[in-house]
């Protein structure tokens, strides 16, 4: 009797070893799939918002408005609280004659990203106008 008490301890204590091996294993996966889900996040946000921010620049270099846009600022406003991981974000804005391109990159620890949106500035009505 004593021999089958003694080895269904043995049973439970062997369990409780074998789960301090797996757990750390089991919590490193969910971190390693947060922070895969988070870095995803932030590429889709930085991006639509890059893209954005092209479009815009292409717009008011088309209509050659007279007042000037910061579109740097309007990107950090564009991104303002919905970043997740990678939260500084560097931007820059070049204007070109035929295009705006929006570079922006994003660095936290050892995972880095690097987007670059580009926006024509196109002019249809004067192409209309020299067809007709």
């Amino acid at each position: 009797m004593k021999k089958k008490e003694r080895f269904k301890k043995d049973m439970k204590a062997s369990t409780v070893i074998e789960m301090s091996y797996i757990m750390p294993v089991f919590l490193f996966l969910f971190l390693l799939i947060m922070y895969t889900v988070f870095y995803y996040h932030d590429k889709a946000v930085l991006n639509g918002a890059a893209a954005e921010t092209a479009v815009l620049g292409a717009q008011v270099e088309r209509r050659k408005e007279t007042k000037e846009y910061d579109l740097e600022k309007i990107f950090h406003e564009r991104t303002e609280g919905k970043l997740i991981f990678l939260t500084g974000a560097n931007v820059t804005v070049q204007k070109d004659e035929k295009e705006i391109t929006v570079s922006v990159s994003a660095q936290k620890n050892l995972m880095r990203l690097s987007i670059c949106q580009k926006a024509a500035i196109v002019n249809p009505e004067e192409k209309i106008r020299w067809l007709s």
